[in-house]
């Protein structure tokens, strides 16, 4: 006759710990705190140490291929990398954890996708003033040369 033991472990935070728990929308986005990998979402009642820590839910682009991009591409992944890097950094929330509580961070994918798009707007933006600046420029020198 076979004995089964069943060891159920709850999850309860050390008095210098608090439960983090990270949701996105959609579900299995890869998530980082302080940089370190924690898996995909959602996290569901991770003990962390108290303090104020950075999460951060990233896409499917890897940051090694994006730097890689970055150094090596045209202007035009270029800028497609930059709106990746601004879902990035709009997935990027400070938390505060407090001991023996727990702390709910949810990230939505509609915000993530409108920072890419108004960084880009940005990018763009910043390159037609250029160029309008550089048409102006050039006709005052013009005006006066002549």
């Amino acid at each position: 006759m076979a004995t089964i033991l069943v060891l159920l472990i709850v999850t309860q935070p050390l008095p210098d710990q608090g439960l983090l728990t990270i949701r996105s929308e959609p579900a299995g986005i890869a998530v980082f705190l302080d940089g370190d990998s924690l898996g995909t979402t959602p996290i569901e009642r991770l003990p962390v140490k108290v303090g104020t820590h950075s999460v951060t839910v990233v896409a499917s682009d890897s940051l090694e291929r994006l730097y890689w991009q970055v150094r090596t591409r045209g202007i035009g992944t270029k800028l497609a990398a930059l709106g990746t890097l601004a879902s990035i950094d709009a997935g990027t929330a400070a938390v505060e954890l407090k001991p023996g509580s727990e702390t709910v961070v949810t990230i939505s994918s509609k915000t993530m996708r409108a920072a890419a798009c108004r960084a880009k707007w940005l990018a763009c933006a910043g390159v037609a003033g250029l160029f309008g600046l550089g048409v102006v420029t050039g006709v005052v020198i013009g005006s006066i040369a002549h």
